[in-house]
C-alpha cells in the first residue's frame, strides 16, 4: 500500500505564477495534476515513477519530464529526496518528454533553486530555465526530425519523445512497435525510420536494451530472484535473460548484483 500523498512533503508556489515546486522526501508519495508538464529530478535515492507512458525507475541523479495527461505518481524509497514541477498549460510547448542524468553540480543547484529565499520558491523564470537546459541535447534532436519548419521539426521530434518514453516505461514487455507506430500517428514503416535517423538506433533494438537497463536496476535496488526480474523484464526463459544479460554487460545477473552491493 503506497504511503499517503501527504507525507514527507514541502510545496512551494512562487506568486503570480502558473508553476508549483515539490520537495519530497523518503517514503513521499507525490501526484502531480494533469493540466501541463511534469518534471521530477532524484537528488538521492530511488524513485518510481508511474504514469500513462508506463514504469520508470530512477536512480540519484536521474531526471525525467511527462507531457499534460500522464497523470505521473512519484514513489521516493526510503531515504530519497525528490524535486517536482508542475508547470500549468502555457508550458506545455517548453518542455520536451524524455529522460536525462544530471551533471556534476547540477543537483546542489537544483535544490538552491527549489528552496531559495529562506524556504520560498525561487524565481520561477529561473526554474524554468535550468531546467530547458536539462534537456538542451534532446531539444538539438530536432535538427535531425523531417519537416519544411522548425515548427514542424519540433512537432516530430515530440511525438518520437514520447515513443521513446513508452518503449522505456513499457520495458516489461507488452508493446508492439506496430502500436507505438499508430499512437503517434506514424506509419510502422516510418516511424522506424525516423526513429533510427533521431536516436541511432531500431526501435526494436532501443526496446531490448531499455529491457536489460530495467533489469539491471531491479537487481540493484530490489532483492527480488534473478527468475523474477527475468520475467518482470519480458524475457520468456531465464536462459535468454542469462545470454542477453551478459551479452550487454560483460557478468552474469549474480555477479552484477554482487558489486551492485558493494
Amino acid at each position: 500500500m503506497p504511503p499517503e500523498p501527504e507525507h514527507n512533503v514541502q510545496r512551494l508556489r512562487p506568486r503570480g505564477e502558473d508553476l508549483e515546486l515539490v520537495v519530497g522526501r523518503g517514503g513521499s508519495a507525490l501526484a502531480a495534476p494533469d493540466r501541463g508538464a511534469t518534471a521530477w529530478l532524484v537528488l538521492k535515492g530511488h524513485v518510481r515513477v508511474q504514469a500513462q507512458e508506463g514504469d520508470f525507475l530512477l536512480g540519484p541523479r536521474e531526471w525525467i519530464v511527462l507531457g499534460p495527461g500522464s497523470s505521473p505518481l512519484a514513489l521516493a524509497g526510503p531515504g530519497g529526496v525528490l524535486l517536482g514541477a508542475f508547470l500549468g498549460a502555457e508550458e506545455r510547448a517548453g518542455l520536451l518528454p524524455g529522460r536525462g542524468r544530471l551533471e556534476r553540480g547540477e543537483r546542489a543547484l537544483a535544490l538552491r533553486l527549489w528552496l531559495a529565499h529562506g524556504g520560498h520558491a525561487g524565481d520561477a523564470a529561473l526554474v524554468r530555465g535550468f531546467l530547458a537546459s536539462l534537456q538542451a541535447e534532446i531539444s538539438a534532436g530536432a535538427a535531425r526530425c523531417p519537416g519544411h519548419s522548425q515548427r514542424r521539426k519540433r512537432q516530430v521530434l515530440l511525438r518520437m519523445q514520447r515513443a521513446r518514453l513508452c518503449l522505456e516505461g513499457h520495458a516489461g514487455g507488452g508493446l508492439l512497435i506496430a502500436d507505438l507506430a499508430r499512437r503517434v500517428n506514424f506509419s510502422p514503416w516510418y516511424f522506424s525510420k525516423v526513429f533510427h535517423a533521431l536516436y541511432g538506433i531500431a526501435p526494436q533494438q532501443y526496446a531490448a536494451r531499455a529491457r536489460l537497463e530495467r533489469a539491471s536496476r531491479l537487481l540493484a535496488t530490489t532483492s527480488l530472484p534473478i527468475t523474477e526480474v527475468s520475467a518482470a523484464c519480458g524475457f520468456d526463459n531465464p536462459c535468454s535473460f542469462a545470454r542477453a544479460f551478459r551479452a550487454r554487460y560483460g557478468m552474469s545477473a549474480s555477479e552484477h548484483r554482487v558489486r551492485g552491493l558493494r
